[in-house]
């Protein structure tokens, strides 16, 4: 994979957060930080998008009929992780900016959640009544409250909200940001330009390639001028 280069003057050790900022401007600076972190590569994006539509059904179906949900949900994520953990550039380093997961993180929640099935037919033999939804929607609960406490512990309850409103609107904000790549990932120069980005060993950067700007890229140029 490509590596980005940080210096150690510039490699984050903290979450980067400004006392200053409305709650607003506090959710969606996380937003923009993991944007830049961690969402720069064409796939990436388009498997976002994919995975935020996912959930957004998830959402409007959660109530009716959770099961579907919380496997759809799954389905989800490992497609939205697939994209970090796959085509996008080392960026260990920048994440630390991050209040959520970082990459490495991310790949553990995911194994944790392949683990499940293997609890549940535990809890099947010893004729313990739940269901398996029932068991990945507790494990969810467990990583996303445990984390806002850890996040409430270390910097108060309102940077721990930052990142909770910041995660639960993803889908939302995902949809403006990364539309895009609906179609730009059909471009074969776009797309060869991705998997160099990702794999530059293996794919060479296309000639005339000039790298897709997302929704947030065109928010932060508007902002600059």
């Amino acid at each position: 994979m490509a590596t980005k280069t940080v210096t150690e003057e510039h490699r984050p050790t903290e979450p980067e957060l400004n006392a200053n900022d409305t709650f607003l401007q506090g959710v969606m600076r996380q937003k923009h930080i993991d944007h830049v972190a961690s969402h720069s590569n064409l796939i990436n994006q388009f498997l976002h998008l994919v995975s935020s539509s996912m959930f957004l059904y998830c959402y409007a179906i959660l109530f009716n009929d959770y099961e579907s949900a919380v496997y759809i949900g799954i389905a989800s994520l490992l497609i939205r992780q697939a994209g970090h953990y796959i085509f996008e550039p080392p960026c260990h380093d920048e994440e630390q900016a991050m209040l959520g997961f970082d990459t490495r993180n991310k790949v553990r929640i995911c194994i944790s959640y392949g683990l499940v099935p293997f609890a549940f037919m535990a809890a099947v033999a010893r004729n313990y009544d739940i269901s398996l939804a029932q068991m990945l929607l507790t494990l969810t609960f467990v990583i996303v409250f445990g984390r806002v406490l850890l996040l409430w512990h270390r910097y108060g309850f309102v940077v721990s909200m930052h990142w909770y409103v910041k995660f639960i609107t993803d889908p939302f904000t995902d949809m403006p940001a990364y539309w895009r790549s609906a179609y730009q990932v059909f471009s074969p120069t776009l797309l060869q330009g991705a998997m160099h980005q990702s794999f530059p060993e293996t794919f060479s950067e296309p000639k005339g390639y000039v790298k897709p700007m997302s929704g947030y890229d065109k928010m932060e140029k508007i902002k600059a001028h």
